[in-house]
């Protein structure tokens, strides 16, 4: 049963602080797509809290209608003669706080947000349910923080995907307590001190796992077992066991959607992630949102918080590695050996970050103002691009590197 831990809000963390960024920060534009495209989306925040810490700061649900409301007044500037908005369901699923949650909500205007009160696990499919009954073209995005992993099934995230004209994920995923209570489950040893690794993971759900059919349901596999025997026999350690779990666990649910990414969330260089927050769609459009978002707010961590405000001649990936011109180049060219095409711009990095993850930000492969890769490649004609408009308004080719807005632009190896 989840522990009320009543010492959570007090004061917002760092890492909750960075956590809640990367949700807001993404979910502006995501507003914006899904209202262009003129249907209904539901959102759902699973695990809410109270919406706002004892120092102040905003917590999920707040931030989430903070960025709603963005978006609205965007909507508004651009329909200046009025229309009818699509409609937005702020659905909050709460446990242990959901009356402090709805006093925190009460100045939302009325109808747009409900508090859930009770359990994650007992309550998201009859909200589901009822929200399709309601309507016949619905876009989903889910924000799943849960600090714990017992509660997570794979099994309704596949679900989404069927029944949703749109879904999307945004989930905390504690993989170091996952391996520990794989560790437990299997009845292997676990070697390393827990104090260590478990300092800063502060768990709202820290309930011992029952069976290795409840992992299976978490994990969406059995995938998990190899690497705890790997870890039993000392082939690979924890940290290991637990990058390689991530990996495989953003392998399944790429089985339902397209683009799975992944950020590292650590708070010294060097240290290994307390978090792993993972994103899931289906569109790449959306990867390639999410992945300059991780991008800026790795910043925020390698920059602000792990070095103190120290800066980098090269930037560095959340893992603490300095990717340089060179290594991308080498992974642009690898893709595009694969791309016998004309691709879109926006596949061709989404399918770039999917492979490789979150190297750089989209300005260094194609959107920079003082030059880029792609701009390189196609200067020196390594790649052919088709844009269109292919001309400005005054008979000049066009040069733009981002699609959207009325321009597109396709791409292959020359």
């Amino acid at each position: 049963m989840s522990k009320d831990n009543r010492d959570f809000f007090k004061q917002k963390k760092i890492w909750s602080e960075v956590k809640d960024e990367l949700l807001g920060c993404y979910l502006v534009p995501y507003f914006n797509k899904i209202l262009s495209i003129g249907n209904p989306i539901l959102y759902v925040d699973c695990f809410a809290g109270k919406g706002k810490f004892g120092d102040g700061k905003n917590g999920s649900p707040l931030t989430a209608l903070e960025s709603l409301d963005k978006s609205i007044a965007q909507w508004r500037t651009a329909h200046p003669y009025g229309g009818s908005m699509p409609q937005v369901y702020m659905r909050f699923i709460e446990l242990n706080h959901a009356k402090d949650l709805e006093k925190n909500l009460s100045s939302q205007p009325a109808g747009r947000c409900k508090v859930i009160d009770g359990k994650f696990e007992d309550n998201i499919i009859p909200l589901l349910q009822e929200e399709i009954n309601r309507h016949n073209s619905l876009n989903a995005f889910l924000y799943i923080d849960p600090y714990g992993v017992k509660v997570l099934n794979t099994t309704v995230f596949d679900l989404l995907t069927t029944v949703f004209s749109t879904a999307e994920l945004l989930i905390n995923l504690n993989s170091f307590g996952f391996i520990r209570e794989a560790c437990r489950v299997m009845k292997v040893a676990f070697r390393e001190k827990e104090n260590e690794i478990f300092s800063d993971i502060e768990e709202y759900d820290s309930s011992a796992m029952d069976s290795i059919e409840e992992l299976n349901n978490i994990a969406g596999s059995d995938c998990w077992q190899s690497i705890i025997t790997d870890y039993s026999e000392g082939i690979i350690d924890c940290y290991q066991a637990e990058k390689e779990f991530a990996k495989q666990y953003k392998l399944r649910l790429r089985q339902k959607y397209n683009y799975v990414l992944d950020m590292p969330v650590r708070l010294k260089a060097g240290q290994h992630p307390k978090y792993r927050m993972v994103h899931a769609t289906n569109h790449p459009d959306g990867c390639i949102l999410m992945a300059d978002n991780i991008s800026k707010r790795t910043d925020r961590l390698v920059i602000e918080i792990q070095s103190g405000g120290q800066l980098s001649l090269i930037p560095q990936t959340a893992d603490n590695e300095m990717i340089g011109d060179d290594i991308l180049e080498e992974k642009i060219r690898e893709l595009l050996s694969t791309t016998t095409e004309y691709t879109h711009l926006n596949k061709f990095l989404a399918d770039f970050y999917n492979e490789y993850g979150v190297l750089c930000d989209l300005s260094r492969l194609s959107s920079g103002r003082s030059g880029s890769i792609l701009k390189t490649f196609e200067k020196n004609r390594e790649i052919l691009v088709l844009r269109v408009p292919a001309f400005t308004d005054k008979g000049k080719p066009t040069t733009f590197w981002q699609e959207g807005n009325g321009k597109s632009l396709m791409l292959k190896r020359s």
